[in-house]
């Protein structure tokens, strides 16, 4: 993946687009300091260099449906790319799934699970725990209480340096 030289005027779009995917573009010119047009400009350069892969809607899903959430330690038999693949495969038709990163450590991927309830998740476990999957381990960590979700990425990296100061100095 190429990563795209951005300027300050650029990262100040995208860290308003974070915070408000709605933003009119007349509001996001007088964010950054631009023209309607030259706002414009810049957004669809973002959009068209896939900088800007999409736009969505926070849904407060427990005012839609029942909603539990789980996050999956799973653990693979075999480390080969072939295993891999085909339980990614699997994982990939699955819908409650939400989110699946393969991570380093004790367990091999860390999946988040949005259900109705812990019957749901059971149905859903048992489909993909087998041996045929190539799956020995799963450790079930069910959401209690969310503390901090959806937060917007810092975008420069001095962001997160100057945030660690804040917290040191409280």
């Amino acid at each position: 993946m190429t990563r795209h030289e951005l300027d300050r005027i650029d990262l100040k779009i995208l860290e308003a687009l974070q915070i408000d995917g709605r933003i009119s573009n007349n509001d996001l010119a007088k964010i950054v300091a631009l023209s309607p047009s030259a706002c414009l400009a810049r957004l669809r350069t973002l959009e068209a260099s896939r900088v800007i892969v999409g736009y969505q809607a926070r849904i407060a899903l427990e005012q839609v449906r029942d909603v539990m959430e789980v996050y999956a330690e799973v653990t693979m038999g075999q480390h080969l790319s072939t295993a891999f693949r085909n339980f990614e495969n699997v994982l990939l038709c699955i819908p409650e799934i939400v989110e699946v990163v393969r991570v380093s450590g004790p367990f091999d991927y860390l999946l988040k699970v949005v259900v109705s309830d812990m019957n749901e998740w059971k149905d859903i476990s048992q489909g993909f725990l087998n041996t045929e999957n190539g799956v020995v381990k799963l450790m079930t960590l069910v959401v209690m209480q969310p503390i901090k979700t959806a937060a917007p990425a810092p975008l420069r990296p001095h962001t997160s340096k100057a945030r660690r100061a804040l917290v040191r100095n409280k």
